[in-house]
């Protein structure tokens, strides 16, 4: 019986404490506001390095430094904001669920904006016009677009654009990938036909490669964001005046041109800024 009242105490005991306990580790993270980033100091950012060039990348120069077109317009966010940007790496299929979470404050690495992201955060932008651009072996001469691969295997990178515009493409073998380097690679050596991918990897990526080529035009123009909170109203609007300054000012262009990524299609932007 003194056995029972022991175990009886202790499960009182962690009745009690149990509330307590799970509230303080909840606070451990949080979801944060403009204000509590301004008095802070620093705004984090999530992402997920291994995007790679030209997103986001270790400099080959100095592998200690981030570089990279959105590195660029995260460290100009935060000038204009005087804030110090704090990257946070994050797995690119938890970028969502951890933004959510409260792990960082904004997530950007070549988010597409669909209605399905939409529903559960907020978008700041867009900040650039995205393409897809097919890519195959240069001795591959016959094929210039997706129906001359039907039958075949296309490589992707999971959960994109890209991937949706595959499998809706009938006769398409659909390969997914968790990173961009593979793909390229698996087609060189002959594993699949073909890769579709945005046109800032394919220049990156594939187009060096002599072994190599684009096919066909770029195709499927869609939008990159920032994704934000949707308790952050107000960082949301002071991120969103931010992009607009810099799309307006020329610092977004330039900032583009810098990477070899500004094109017609980038002329787009300020009309798609005013939609917001």
């Amino acid at each position: 019986m003194p056995e029972r009242r022991v175990l009886w105490w202790i499960l009182a005991i962690f009745a009690l404490i149990a509330p307590v306990w799970l509230s303080g580790c909840a606070k451990k993270v949080r979801v944060r506001e403009l204000d509590d980033v301004l008095s802070a100091g620093v705004l984090r950012w999530g992402s997920d390095e291994a995007g790679g060039a030209p997103y986001e990348f270790r400099d080959p120069q100095n592998p200690s430094q981030r570089v990279g077109f959105e590195v660029d317009i995260a460290e100009e966010i935060g000038r204009r904001l005087g804030l110090k940007i704090e990257f946070v790496q994050t797995d690119w299929a938890v970028l969502i669920p951890a933004l959510q979470r409260g792990d960082f404050d904004m997530a950007m690495s070549g988010i597409e904006i669909t209605p399905e992201r939409k529903q559960v955060v907020d978008f700041v932008g867009p900040y650039y016009v995205y393409l897809q651009q097919l890519v195959v072996r240069a001795d591959d001469t016959q094929t210039s677009s997706l129906n001359d691969l039907v039958g075949k295997k296309v490589g992707t990178l999971n959960n994109t654009a890209a991937e949706r515009i595959l499998r809706n493409t009938p006769g398409i073998e659909v390969v997914s990938y968790d990173d961009n380097v593979r793909p390229y690679d698996d087609l060189a050596i002959g594993r699949i036909a073909g890769v579709l991918l945005d046109l800032p990897i394919a220049l990156y990526y594939a187009k060096p490669n002599p072994k190599l080529r684009f096919a066909g035009e770029p195709f499927g123009e869609g939008h990159y964001g920032i994704a934000v909170n949707k308790q952050c109203r107000k960082l949301r609007d002071a991120l969103q005046r931010i992009i607009e300054e810099m799309a307006s000012d020329g610092t977004l262009k330039r900032i583009l041109e810098k990477w070899e990524l500004w094109n017609e299609a980038q002329k787009k932007l300020p009309a798609e800024l005013q939609k917001k």
